[in-house]
This record gives C-alpha cells, sequence and structure tokens, in this order.
C-alpha cells in the first residue's frame, strides 16, 4: 500500500560533514547529480515509462543529514513508489561500490566500471565534501516502522576524508581519459546523386521511425535511413511521388542534402531540396 509523502518506508539517507559551511548552490548541484545517477540506475518496469523522482523527505541543518526516498506524483499529490526498498538497497550499494573503487578500497576485479555518465555525477556529488579538512560522507539504507515511527538502518558505507579526496582525484583521471560523447556533426551538400534502396509509399518524415532507406554514392555505398524536411515549396518526397517514377526502379535524384557524422561515420541524411529525376544504368 502507498504511503503519503513522510511517513513510513524506505530512504536512502545522506550524512555530509564537511567540516564547515556549504555553499548553496554545491549541496544543491550535488543533490541533482545524484538525482540523474538515480534516473539511470532504475529499471523501469513495463508499467512505467520513467523512474520515480527523488524528494527529501527530511534535511538537517549543521552537517547535513538528508533523508530521499523516489514518489510518484499522482494527480498533483506525492505518494512512495511501490517496490522501491530494492531499488533503494542497490542505489546505495552502487554508490558504496563505485566510492570504495574509486577511493582505492575496493580493487575486486568483480566490480564493474563505472560509466562516464555516472563518474561525471558521482565527482559532483563528492564536490562539496572534497578538499575539506575532516569531511566525512555516509550512505545508509533506512526504514521507517509504521508501528513507532523509529528508524532502522539496514546498512551504511561511510568514507572520511582521504576517501573522499582519493576518490575525487580518481573521478578526474577518469574523465580525462574515458572518450566523451561521440562528436556529431551535420554536414550539407548541394545538387548530389541519391538513390533508394528501400522507399515507402508514405509522406516523407522528418523525424522518428522511417522506412525510407537511400544512398548517396558520394558519402557512402550504404543505404541509411533518409529524412525529408519540409521547406517553403513543401515535403521534397512529394516531388519524387508526383514524378510518377519508381524511387527503387533505376531512378535516381539529384538532391540538396544533409548528412548526420556521428564520430566521422554517417549515419542518416536528410533531403531538404529535390532538383531532377535521373536514369540510372540497369
Amino acid at each position: 500500500m502507498a504511503a503519503e509523502l513522510g511517513e513510513v518506508g524506505d530512504r536512502l539517507v545522506l550524512y555530509l560533514d564537511p567540516g564547515g559551511p556549504i555553499e548553496l548552490t554545491e549541496l544543491t548541484d550535488s543533490f541533482a547529480a545524484l538525482a540523474r545517477m538515480y534516473a539511470r540506475h532504475y529499471r523501469a518496469d513495463e508499467a512505467t515509462e520513467t523512474a520515480p523522482k527523488l524528494y527529501v523527505t527530511k534535511l538537517t541543518s549543521g552537517s547535513v543529514i538528508a533523508e530521499v526516498a523516489p514518489y510518484a506524483v499522482i494527480v498533483g499529490q506525492a505518494y512512495m513508489a511501490m517496490d522501491h526498498s530494492v531499488t533503494i538497497a542497490d542505489f546505495a550499494n552502487r554508490l558504496n561500490r563505485a566510492l570504495r573503487a574509486f577511493s582505492g578500497m575496493e580493487t575486486s576485479a568483480a566490480v564493474p566500471a563505472t560509466p562516464r555518465e555516472d563518474a561525471a555525477d558521482l565527482r559532483e556529488f563528492v564536490k562539496p565534501l572534497t578538499g575539506r579538512a575532516r569531511s566525512q560522507l555516509a550512505i545508509s539504507h533506512a526504514r521507517y516502522h509504521e508501528r513507532d515511527g523509529d528508524r532502522e538502518v539496514l546498512v551504511e558505507y561511510a568514507f572520511d576524508e582521504a576517501a573522499i579526496n582519493r576518490a575525487a582525484l580518481a573521478i578526474d583521471r577518469s574523465l580525462e581519459t574515458q572518450p566523451d560523447k561521440p562528436a556529431t556533426a551535420t554536414r550539407p551538400l548541394s545538387e548530389v546523386l541519391l538513390y533508394f534502396d528501400v522507399a515507402s509509399r508514405a509522406a516523407g518524415r522528418e523525424k522518428g521511425k522511417t522506412h525510407d532507406r537511400a544512398i548517396v554514392p558520394e558519402v557512402s555505398d550504404k543505404a541509411m535511413p533518409t529524412y525529408f524536411r519540409k521547406g517553403v515549396s513543401g515535403d521534397p518526397k512529394d516531388a519524387i511521388r508526383r514524378d510518377g517514377a519508381n524511387p527503387i526502379a533505376n531512378t535516381g535524384y539529384i538532391v540538396d542534402v544533409l548528412v548526420q557524422v556521428i564520430d566521422d561515420e554517417p549515419k542518416m541524411y536528410i533531403v531538404t531540396q529535390v532538383y531532377d529525376a535521373v536514369p540510372l544504368d540497369p
């Protein structure tokens, strides 16, 4: 049964002691990074497209103690997400193992590599504690019981100043060596030959799933997903359909096209203008 916000249930309890004041923006960025990691970690079932949002259910000043739990928002009210206890336990363990691996506390080959996005957000999460004398971090999986409201700590992971600083340094080094997101570029070509490998009878699509696959010999001999950008003259694919020729039967087209390139590899075409139909050698 769902519980209302702030009542019984499982929490991720975070204890952050920087040994002094924390700048508000640093704390906000730290929690935002944690939320991004949780969203990537969460494995939604077939009935849920996105992860429940994380809510701070209690925040204590001084050394920051934050109780965090995932809630689903239903008709303007926040309700505890069902079956979230296992998710919290797994997420707490994920944070622990990543920090232990980066700090050198865990050398087992069984520890999975941390993806770049998680490493970057983990670095942001510990940023308020990095380089601070006597800083401490504790991550707990706790549970509030309905009968008395007492909190039971099921598991707790603790890190001191040295471990936090070692982890931060190792993460920085890792981010320097890990490849960043694929480089994406768009290259325009004017009046080039394009012919179809597969052509649907439907109107040209600007985005989403397309059944059209075309080849531009000047770019590649591989057929790639092909889209059509509507302009002042309408849908470029209309010019192909009005031509009356079978687009895959020995007919090519002189077009302007945008080539999407990822890491120097062409991935798809966007036709912006169709000039003429030309016969191809059989």
